[in-house]
């Protein structure tokens, strides 16, 4: 038994630490989209210096540049909890014979080993190829800019959004050739379009700031009005891909969320990470501890009915699967249907659930069915594990008054 306890006592010091790693990344996260939304502020009022510092503030956080689903992705990859998912990752990448991926790489790889020319060849290659796919002219772009090959670049840049109009990216490109050849005016248009599509990025932000001080700079007056980002941004959907291939790799942690206490956490942030579960199981909707991690946000979120759907889902998939039996009868219990709850707490007993606070709740059921027999021994059983269970010793003083 004492085995046992300090294994659990390990997994939930372990859950905690991750829970105030999340936390702490959460508030890194909202100081700086404040933050942004203040340099938005400056910047719309024509207060130039203080926008550039509240925008230089929000980089200086490191998440200000992602949205908040792949700004939780990227970190949890980055602080070494998912090994296996960078490589995954990378497979995923590898797997991809649209051939662009690869024909980058290639590109990259040439011009990483010195040979400038062929990567350009390389790139050039691949575009007529396929004239019509908006990140090559992007990467062919950059590589010309980083030869002096201005205005060619410009044009490259220009095609890439002009096949993809949200291409945020490439109009930051294009207005950093223009600031090469002294056209801040140019600068600012690009840039206004770069941040009404990334709102959230902060280095979009103090780019535009910079380029309308470079155009006061030569005698000129110029006002925007950038676009103040959505609160939470938590929508972004090449966001909620990666993070949900990370939930999908480590599915625990989802319990590093749940275990956040309410005052540090915005239901919206579960809201995302539903979503995310759910993007998962698109991908592997027989996956038991995806169903059941799905079961825990919903009856965080206030949706009993549907927690329990999925809750059974984990079950039908998985019949051994405790944790599930366990949350399904609380869930069984909130919604008045005690007989079914108690159902499956004898089931996680039978597959190895014997804990003491198991028993106390299954003695809980079997009382609200009025099966007070089943319930004192299910109380003794408690108290037999842990003679100092209160809510054990308790529970049968308040029985044998009944």
């Amino acid at each position: 038994m004492n085995a046992q306890n300090n294994t659990q006592q390990h997994q939930d010091s372990s859950t905690q630490q991750r829970s105030q790693r999340l936390a702490d990344l959460l508030r890194t996260h909202y100081e700086a989209s404040r933050n942004i939304r203040r340099g938005v502020c400056m910047l719309n009022g024509g207060m130039y210096e203080q926008a550039q510092a509240a925008f230089q503030e929000a980089s200086q956080q490191g998440c200000a540049n992602r949205s908040l689903p792949s700004f939780l992705a990227a970190c949890l990859i980055g602080n070494g909890h998912l090994r296996d998912a960078t490589q995954h990752f990378a497979d995923m990448v590898a797997d991809d014979e649209t051939n662009t991926h690869a024909q980058i790489r290639l590109a990259l790889a040439l011009w990483a080993g010195g040979n400038q020319d062929e990567a350009i060849l390389s790139l050039r290659e691949a575009i007529r190829c396929d004239r019509e796919n908006a990140e090559l002219h992007f990467q062919l772009g950059t590589l010309l800019t980083s030869m002096d090959r201005i205005e060619e670049a410009e044009l490259r840049f220009t095609q890439a959004f002009t096949l993809q109009k949200d291409y945020a990216q490439a109009y930051v490109s294009l207005a950093m050739c223009c600031g090469v050849r002294q056209a801040p005016i140019e600068a600012v248009k690009h840039l206004k379009q770069a941040q009404s599509i990334r709102p959230f990025d902060a280095r979009i932000g103090m780019l535009l700031t910079q380029a309308i001080r470079a155009v006061q700079q030569q005698g000129l007056s110029m006002s925007v009005h950038a676009n103040m980002p959505i609160e939470d941004h938590i929508d972004d959907q090449d966001g909620i891909d990666l993070l949900s291939r990370v939930i999908e790799q480590e599915p625990d942690f989802v319990n590093a969320f749940l275990s956040i206490p309410f005052d540090q956490i915005d239901a919206n942030i579960f809201s995302m990470l539903l979503l995310t579960i759910r993007v998962a199981l698109e991908r592997q909707p027989e996956h038991a501890e995806l169903h059941y991690h799905c079961c825990q946000v919903l009856e965080r979120l206030g949706r009993s009915q549907e927690a329990i759907n999925e809750g059974e889902r984990a079950i039908t998939l998985d019949q051994q699967h405790t944790k599930a039996l366990i949350r399904l009868a609380y869930l069984y219990r909130a919604t008045n249907r005690s007989q079914d709850g108690a159902s499956r707490l004898e089931q996680a007993i039978e597959h190895g659930a014997d804990y003491a606070d198991v028993h106390v709740l299954l003695g809980h059921l079997y009382r609200d069915c009025g099966r007070l027999d089943r319930a004192r021994t299910s109380y003794e059983r408690a108290l037999a594990i842990n003679d100092n269970y209160v809510e054990a010793q308790q529970a049968l003083t308040s029985l044998a008054t009944q």
